[in-house]
C-alpha cells in the first residue's frame, strides 16, 4: 500500500497534488465544522459568554484601574505642593489666608485636570480638615457623613465605594479615593487627601462596553453596594435595597442561566483582585442563541461557496507557488556552477518567497564577502609575518653568529679558568648562556621565569663592570613565574636602563624589575633612578609608539630606535593595540618603562614548554 502511494505521489505535478490536497482538506474541513456547529453551539454558549463577558470586564477593570492609577499618579503632586505640606504640620497656626492659599492649590488641580473630580479634602491624624472653596459642604455634622471621615490615615490609595454626598441643594454619587500624604523631608505620615469624583469616566467607559444590544454591566462593591448600574437611582444603595436582590453572584467560575426581568438571562460574575468588586454582565439567552437557528442553512451554503472556489481557484494558486520556486531553482544550479554573482528576483513584500529569495541573495552575498574576507586575512597574515621577521632582523641585525659568537664564549671562558680569572669566566658564562637563549627561536612564547633568568645573566655582566655601585632587584610574586610572555621583551628595556642610566651615573644606580596583574593584564615593569628623560624627547617616543600602536605593520620600519620600537611593535602585531609598552620619566630622577600583555598563566612547566 505504502508503494502504491508514493508511486501516485511522484507520478502527479506539484500543481495536481496541491489542488486535489486544498480541495480535500477544504471539504473535509466545512463539513467537521458545519457538524461540530450544529451539535455543540447550544452546549457551548455558556462558556463562551463566560469567557467573552470575562475578556470585557477585564479589559473594563483594567480601564478603571488605570484612570484611577492615573488619577493617584497626577493627585500626587498636590501633596508635595510646599503649602498643603505648611498647612498638614502647621494648620492650626494657619491664618485665613494661609489656608485659602492652600484651597487655591486644590480648586486650580480640579480645574487644569479632572472636571469630573466634585471635591477635595485635606485632613490630618488630629482630626483638622480643609475642603475646596468652592463646595456647599461647610460644617463638621456634613462632613461625618462621608464614609471617609472616620477612617484612618491609609498606608496606601485606597477607593470607596459609590456613596451619596449632598452638595449644594442635592444628593450627588461619587466614588472616594483617599491617598496617604506623607513629609517630603522626613517622609513622616502627615494625614490624607480624599477626592471625591462622580461616575461620568466609569459611565462612558461602561456606555462603550457592551455585549449585547440588550446586554449591559454594573459593578458590586465587597459590601454588596451598587457601585455602578445604568438605573442611576440604585447607585449606592445595598443590592438587597434593590431588584438585583433575585440574582445570585455568588459564583465566578462560570456563567450562569438565571430568571431577570421576566426572562432567560445569561449571568457572567469577574472579581477584581485590585479593588475586590465584581463586574457583572447580563445578557438575554436568546440574542446569545440567536444564530443557533441559521447554522445548518449557513453551513450547507458555505459548503457550497468552498467547494465551487476551491475547484475553480486552487489551480491559479498553485501555479503561483510553483513558478517562483522554479525560479529559485535556476538560480541555485547557477550558484552551484560557481556563479556567485547571480541573484534570484526579489520583491518588497510579505510573500514568503519573497522573504526566501532574499535570504538566499543575502547568503550568496555573504558567502563572497566571506571569500574576500579569507583572501584579505590570508595577505595581512603573510603580511604581518612578514612585518614581524622585519622587526626581529631589525633587532638582531647588528649582533654576528650566535653560535661563533658563544662558542668563542666558551673557549675565552675555558681560558680564563686555566688563567685563574674568575670575573672573566663569570662574565663569559653569563654572556654565553644568554646568546644561546638569543639563538633559539625570537617567535617563542616563553615563561616569565626563564625571561627574567636570562635577564640575571645580563645584569651579572653588569655588576661585573660596575662592582660595588651597580645595584638591581627583582619584584615579582611568585604565582607570576609560569605567566607566558613574547620572548626578549624585558631585555631591551633592561639594556636601556643601562645605557641611559647606569653609565650616565658611572654605574652608580639601582634598575628594579617587578610585575603585577591588573584585572585580565599583567603588566612588567623596568625602572631606574638615572637622569630620566627630557620632556620633549619624551613626547617624541611617546608619540612614536601611539603611532605605531595605530598602524605597525606600515610604520616600525620607518623607526631608528630598534629596541623600544621592536618591542612595542611586537606586541600590537602579536595582541592588538590595546597591548605593548608606555613610558613615564621624572626628569632628575628616574624613568619607567611598563609592558602590558595579556595574563596568560599555565598550572606548570610542562604545560608551557607544549605551548607552540
Amino acid at each position: 500500500m505504502k508503494y502504491i502511494f508514493g508511486r501516485l505521489h511522484f507520478r502527479f505535478s506539484i500543481k495536481t497534488k496541491l489542488t486535489v490536497a486544498l480541495l480535500l482538506v477544504g471539504l473535509l474541513t466545512i463539513l467537521l465544522m458545519g457538524f461540530l456547529s450544529y451539535h455543540l453551539y447550544n452546549n457551548s454558549i455558556k462558556g463562551d459568554f463566560h469567557r467573552i463577558s470575562q475578556e470585557a470586564t477585564l479589559r473594563l477593570n483594567h480601564h478603571i484601574d488605570f484612570y484611577i492609577y492615573q488619577l493617584t499618579k497626577s493627585t500626587s503632586s498636590v501633596a508635595k505642593e510646599e503649602l498643603v505640606q505648611r498647612w498638614m504640620k502647621y494648620g492650626q497656626q494657619a491664618s485665613l489666608e494661609e489656608q485659602q492659599n492652600v484651597q487655591n492649590v486644590l480648586r486650580r488641580y480640579v480645574a487644569l485636570n479632572y472636571p469630573e473630580i466634585v471635591g477635595m479634602f485635606l485632613r490630618t491624624p488630629d482630626g483638622r480638615t480643609l475642603a475646596m472653596t468652592n463646595l456647599a459642604l461647610r460644617s463638621e455634622e456634613m462632613l461625618a457623613q462621608e464614609p471617609w471621615y472616620q477612617n484612618g490615615i491609609p498606608d496606601k490609595a485606597e477607593v470607596i465605594p459609590t456613596h451619596a454626598v449632598k452638595y449644594v441643594i442635592e444628593d450627588v454619587r461619587v466614588l472616594s479615593l483617599e491617598m496617604p500624604i506623607y513629609s517630603v523631608e522626613n517622609m513622616d505620615l502627615l494625614g490624607k487627601l480624599v477626592i471625591d469624583f462622580n461616575l461620568d469616566e466609569i459611565q462612558r467607559t461602561f456606555e462603550k462596553s457592551s455585549l449585547a444590544p440588550q446586554g449591559h454591566f454594573f459593578i458590586v462593591s465587597e459590601q454588596d453596594g451598587i457601585v455602578y448600574y445604568p438605573n442611576y437611582k440604585w447607585l449606592g444603595l445595598p443590592r438587597e435595597q434593590t431588584a438585583l436582590r433575585q440574582l445570585d453572584l455568588s459564583n465566578n467560575e462560570k456563567a450562569s442561566i438565571q430568571q431577570w426581568e421576566g426572562r432567560r438571562t445569561l449571568v457572567a460574575v469577574t472579581r477584581s483582585d485590585t479593588t475586590g468588586w465584581s463586574f457583572v454582565s447580563i445578557v438575554p439567552y436568546e440574542e446569545m442563541a440567536s444564530a443557533a437557528k441559521h447554522t445548518p442553512n449557513t453551513m450547507i451554503l458555505a459548503f457550497v461557496m468552498v467547494a465551487c472556489c476551491i475547484v475553480l481557484v486552487v489551480p491559479f494558486i498553485s501555479r503561483a507557488f510553483v513558478k517562483p520556486i522554479l525560479h529559485l531553482r535556476q538560480v541555485m544550479g547557477s550558484v552551484e556552477r560557481g556563479d556567485l554573482h547571480v541573484r534570484a528576483s526579489y520583491t518588497s513584500g510579505y510573500d514568503e518567497f519573497q522573504y526566501l529569495n532574499r535570504s538566499f541573495n543575502m547568503m550568496i552575498e555573504q558567502v563572497s564577502q566571506l571569500l574576500d574576507t579569507v583572501s584579505t586575512m590570508r595577505l595581512q597574515e603573510v603580511s604581518l609575518q612578514l612585518r614581524e621577521k622585519e622587526a626581529l632582523v631589525k633587532a638582531l641585525q647588528n649582533q654576528i653568529n650566535p653560535h661563533f659568537l658563544y662558542n668563542s664564549l666558551d673557549i675565552i671562558k675555558s681560558m680564563a679558568y686555566l688563567e685563574d680569572m674568575p670575573e672573566i669566566v663569570k662574565m663569559a658564562r653569563s654572556l654565553a648562556n644568554f646568546y644561546r637563549y638569543t639563538a633559539q627561536d625570537m617567535n617563542a612564547i616563553v615563561r616569565l621565569e626563564e625571561e627574567l633568568t636570562q635577564l640575571k645573566h645580563f645584569l651579572s655582566i653588569v655588576h661585573i663592570r660596575f662592582p660595588g655601585t651597580f645595584r638591581s632587584q627583582f619584584s615579582v610574586n611568585e604565582k607570576f613565574m609560569n605567566c607566558l610572555i613574547p620572548k626578549l621583551i624585558v631585555q631591551p628595556l633592561v639594556e636601556n636602563a643601562v645605557k641611559y642610566a647606569i653609565e650616565a651615573k658611572q654605574g652608580k644606580g639601582t634598575i628594579i624589575v617587578n610585575a603585577f596583574d591588573d584585572r585580565s593584564d599583567l603588566v612588567i615593569e623596568v625602572a631606574d633612578n638615572g637622569p630620566g628623560i627630557r620632556k620633549e624627547r619624551l613626547e617624541q617616543i611617546q608619540a612614536m609608539l601611539k603611532q605605531l600602536s595605530e598602524n605597525a605593520l606600515h610604520e616600525y620600519g620607518k623607526q631608528p630606535n630598534l629596541g623600544i620600537a621592536n618591542v612595542h611593535a611586537r606586541i600590537v602585531l602579536q595582541y592588538g593595540s590595546s597591548y605593548g609598552l608606555s613610558l613615564d620619566a621624572f626628569e632628575g630622577r628616574g624613568t619607567v618603562a611598563s609592558i602590558r600583555l595579556p595574563l596568560h598563566l599555565i598550572q606548570n612547566k610542562s604545560e608551557s614548554e607544549g605551548n607552540p
